[in-house]
This record gives structure tokens, C-alpha cells and sequence, in this order.
């Protein structure tokens, strides 16, 4: 076999090891911040609103199908957040997010199909059969890229939802620390 039949399968393979290693880095926690939680969905919402200005389809149907993946993207994404732990760290610093592997799964089906479905369509050099059917597959895309912003959005709010809690207690935590850094010192006059 020559080297490049070996080419559609570099970036896929890069991609699956990248995000399984960034992965693995999130099984054992890391923080974050949920004043900034809204960046990645309101960036999606833009550039994906940016792609639907041309291409909008409006008939009964299309909004149907956009409607139905915000509503299963919503879910996939509130899903998601419920299968993440939320807890602070041991100082109480800091709000610590691990990924729990149903997560990690679901991604993963989610990019293959995604990548069966590129090698079904000949990776840009499409066969008759699916040439046919370039409208239809760009309306697909317009309803998995809803569906991902969705999930996304939901995945974001419902993580905000639940780290509000832990966000008082540690502002609780770090001003009984500094009253009771305080309360040791001499009184000045």
C-alpha cells in the first residue's frame, strides 16, 4: 500500500488521540471557571448563525428538523453536564470539573459517525449517488451543527446551574479564611 491511502486516515486518528488525551486529562479533574462558561457556546452561536444566513432552508419540514435537533442537542448537552462532577478543590479555591466516561463515549460515537459518514460521501470526491443528494447532506449538517451548538449551550447553562452553589461556598470559605487571618492580628488605633 502506498503512503497515500494510508492519508485519509492521519487526521481522524490525530484528532480521536488529541481529544482522547485531553480526555484522559479530564477524568482527573481540572478547574473551571463558571463566570466564563457562556465563550465556547456564544462562539458557536455565532459562526454557526454566520453559516445559516446563506443557506437557511424555511420550509415546514427544515424548521421541524432544526427544532428537533435544539430540543436532542439540549439534551444530549444537559446529559453531559449531569454525567460531569462538580466539587472544589481541597483549599477551597477552586471549582474542580471531571469528565465522567459516559461523556467521553458518547463524543467518540459522535466523531465516528461523523467520519463513517465522510468516507461514505469519498472524503470531497463524492460518487454520483450522493452527488445527487448534496442538498439533502447539506441540510443534514445544518441540523448536526444545530444540534451541537444546542448541546453546547445546554451543556454550559446546566454546569453554570450546578456550580452556583459551590461558587458561594467558596466565596464563603475564602472570607472566613481572611476574617480568620484577621482576627490573629493586634488591633491598630
Amino acid at each position: 500500500m502506498s503512503p497515500n491511502q494510508y492519508a485519509p486516515y492521519i487526521a481522524p486518528l490525530l484528532v480521536i488521540a488529541i481529544v482522547g488525551w485531553r480526555m484522559s486529562r479530564s477524568l482527573k479533574g481540572r478547574p473551571i471557571n463558571p463566570n466564563y462558561l457562556w465563550v465556547r457556546p456564544a462562539i458557536f452561536v455565532v459562526l454557526v448563525g454566520l453559516s445559516f444566513v446563506a443557506s437557511l432552508r424555511t420550509d415546514v419540514i427544515a424548521l421541524a428538523s432544526f427544532a428537533a435537533a435544539v430540543v436532542l442537542g439540549g439534551g444530549a448537552g444537559y446529559m453531559l453536564a449531569r454525567h460531569q462532577e462538580l466539587s472544589l478543590n481541597e483549599d477551597g479555591t477552586k471549582i474542580i470539573s471531571k469528565t465522567s466516561p459516559v461523556g467521553i463515549v458518547l463524543f467518540f460515537l459522535l466523531f465516528a459517525g461523523r467520519y463513517a459518514f465522510r468516507m461514505y460521501t469519498g472524503s470531497g470526491q463524492m460518487s454520483d449517488k450522493v452527488a445527487a443528494h448534496s442538498p439533502q447532506i447539506l441540510f443534514y449538517s445544518e441540523v448536526a451543527l444545530l444540534f451541537i451548538v444546542a448541546m453546547f449551550c445546554a451543556q454550559a447553562w446546566e454546569i453554570w446551574h450546578r456550580a452556583r452553589p459551590l461558587v458561594a461556598e467558596r466565596k464563603a470559605r475564602i472570607a472566613a479564611k481572611k476574617a480568620g487571618d484577621t482576627a490573629g492580628l493586634p488591633a491598630s488605633d
